[in-house]
C-alpha cells in the first residue's frame, strides 16, 4: 500500500501534467468562450497546491469545450480524475444536431477510443482530434431529429409504477448531471440524484418510462453504473407509494468537496420513509 507522502507525490505529478495538458488545449483554441470552466479559480487552486500553497486537495479539473465542427456545434464536457492521466478522463459531448440516439453513438464510440489509446498517457488532444475527424459521420438532417419521448407519444395505459435505485461508482461531469435530470423531466419521472463518490440516483414512476429513461443513461461513459434495486408496486397504489414530487439533483457533501456525506444522505432516505433502502444500495447485511 502506497504512504501518503507517495500518494502525494503522484498526485502532484497528475497536476502538473493535468495544466500542462490545459495549456496546450488553450493556445489551440485560444478565443475567449471556448474553454469554460465549471469553477473559475480550479487552475490557481490546482497551481497552488503543487507549489505547497495550501494542504487542500483540489476539486477535480471540470471544462466545457465548445467547438463547431462542419456546421456542429459540439459541447465538450471534460471532468478529469485527480490522478489522470493515470486514470481515464470522463468525457461527454452534446451536440445540436444530432438526435440522442446518434448522441449516445457518438459518446460511446469515443469511450472506446480512449480505451484502446489511452494507455496511462495524456489523451485529451487526441481525443478532440478523433471526434473532429469523425463527429461528421453522425451527422443527420433537420427531419430525421427524434420528437418527444416514447412516453409522451402513447396513450398506452400504464400499470406498474416502479423505483430504481441506482448506484455509480461516481457521478462528477457536470453535462451528465444535466442530462440526467433533463431526461428524466422528459419521461416526468420523480426522484434525486446525488452526484460525487459514490453517485446515487432514484427514480420514480411508470414502468416503461423508468426503463427508457434507464436505457439512455446507462449507455452513457461510466466507470461502473448499476441498478442495485427495482421496486414494482400497481399503480393503483401510486399515491400512497409515491415519495417524490419531482426530479432534482441534490448535494451532501463531506469537508473534502468530493466524496458524498453518507450520514446527511441517510438522513434524507429517512425522513422520506425509505430507510429500508440502504444496506440495498450498499451491499451491505
Amino acid at each position: 500500500m502506497e504512504s501518503t507522502e507517495t500518494l502525494k507525490s503522484t498526485l502532484i505529478d497528475c497536476l502538473k501534467q493535468q495544466v500542462c495538458e490545459l495549456e496546450v488545449l488553450t493556445s489551440i483554441y485560444p478565443d475567449n468562450g471556448d474553454i469554460i470552466f465549471t469553477k473559475k479559480s480550479i487552475l490557481e487552486d490546482i497551481k497552488d497546491f503543487i507549489d505547497n500553497k495550501t494542504e487542500y486537495t483540489p476539486n477535480h479539473l471540470d471544462f466545457t469545450l465548445n467547438l463547431i465542427v462542419e456546421n456542429l456545434k459540439l459541447e465538450i464536457s471534460i471532468n478529469l480524475p485527480s490522478f489522470y492521466p493515470k486514470e481515464e478522463p470522463d468525457i461527454f459531448i452534446r451536440c445540436n444536431h444530432l438526435n440522442r440516439q446518434q448522441e449516445t453513438l457518438l459518446n460511446n464510440n469515443l469511450t472506446d477510443y480512449i480505451n484502446v489509446n489511452h494507455c496511462g498517457e495524456q489523451c485529451l488532444y487526441t481525443a478532440i482530434s478523433w471526434l473532429q475527424d469523425n463527429v461528421g459521420k453522425y451527422k443527420c438532417t433537420t427531419a430525421e431529429i427524434t420528437g418527444p419521448v416514447e412516453s409522451k407519444m402513447t396513450n398506452k395505459v400504464q400499470d406498474k409504477f416502479v423505483r430504481l435505485w441506482i448506484f455509480s461508482h461516481h457521478i462528477y461531469n457536470r453535462k451528465k448531471r444535466e442530462e440526467i435530470v433533463k431526461i428524466a423531466h422528459d419521461y416526468d419521472l420523480n426522484g434525486f440524484c446525488l452526484p460525487g463518490k459514490p453517485g446515487i440516483i432514484c427514480v420514480e414512476g411508470s414502468e416503461d418510462s423508468c426503463f427508457n429513461w434507464w436505457k439512455i443513461i446507462k449507455n452513457m461513459n461510466w466507470k461502473k453504473i448499476v441498478i442495485r434495486k427495482t421496486e414494482t408496486f400497481d399503480d393503483s397504489v401510486r399515491i400512497k407509494e409515491q415519495k417524490f414530487s419531482n426530479f432534482e439533483e441534490i448535494v451532501f457533501q463531506n469537508s473534502n468537496k468530493k466524496n458524498s456525506d453518507m450520514s446527511a444522505f441517510s438522513k434524507f432516505i429517512d425522513d422520506h420513509g425509505l430507510s429500508h433502502i440502504f444496506n440495498d444500495l450498499f451491499n451491505l447485511s
